[in-house]
């Protein structure tokens, strides 16, 4: 008879193998959701379709994946996370940087990893329309990666304030997003100037509103202050 212990650690371990796999699972699932979202409407997607073409199980697909939407949510989640960390490499690599700067290189590098994706987003956004969960979670899922590259960059997301600079950061990009949807340059600079005009007059009402402490708004004037002396839009988009 073996040891409890033992058995208990053969458990854990068989449930971690079990949870890496129904990660891969759903990722595999997630990707042939997402690219067939580039063909066709959110309500088109079949389960059965998708489960198919990565060769899974209906029924396992179904445990895993749940729906298409969630498959979807899913994918976007992903790609949020690795413009986080995509991110937090090239700020890390830069050196002395204003948060300011910060700020804005990562809500930049994330419109940059969403670019060849605009059909998908414009066929989420419509489904977001006709149906209120997706939209609840599509906000709540930019709020949350939101407060991630925030707190990144060094700004306080603590209180009060810190949640209505979050909140008007997640303006900030819906109002981006529409200039980004039309914006077919290269390097995406009409997206930048638009970001950079943006940001600054968020700051401007959150100084207004009494948003910052006293240390972060000093930081805030500096990093205006930076900027308008490079005489450039905000970090290089490069």
């Amino acid at each position: 008879m073996l040891p409890l212990s033992f058995t208990r650690v053969s458990m854990m371990m068989q449930s971690a193998t079990g949870a890496e796999q129904t990660v891969q699972i759903f990722a595999k699932l997630a990707d042939e959701a997402w690219q067939q979202l580039g063909a066709r409407p959110l309500a088109a997607l079949s389960l059965h379709e998708i489960a198919q073409n990565v060769g899974v199980d209906d029924a396992l697909a179904s445990a895993v994946a749940g729906d298409p939407q969630r498959l979807v949510l899913g994918k976007m989640v992903a790609l949020d996370n690795q413009a986080v960390l995509e991110s937090f490499a090239d700020i890390e690599d830069a050196g002395e940087i204003s948060i300011r700067e910060k700020i804005l290189e990562a809500l930049m590098h994330r419109f940059e990893v969403y670019a060849p994706y605009r059909v998908q987003i414009e066929a989420v956004n419509r489904a977001a329309r006709t149906r209120p969960d997706l939209g609840v979670a599509l906000g709540l899922n930019l709020q949350h990666v939101t407060r991630r590259m925030l707190a990144m960059a060094g700004d306080s997301c603590e209180g009060w304030r810190g949640m209505l600079r979050i909140k008007g950061v997640v303006g900030v990009v819906m109002m981006v997003a529409r200039d980004w949807m039309k914006d077919d340059s290269p390097d995406l600079a009409p997206t930048m100037k638009a970001l950079d005009r943006r940001l600054q007059q968020a700051e401007e009402w959150a100084i207004s509103l009494r948003l910052f402490r006293q240390g972060e708004q000093q930081q805030a004037d500096s990093g205006r202050d930076d900027a308008a002396a490079a005489g450039r839009y905000g970090v290089d988009n490069d």
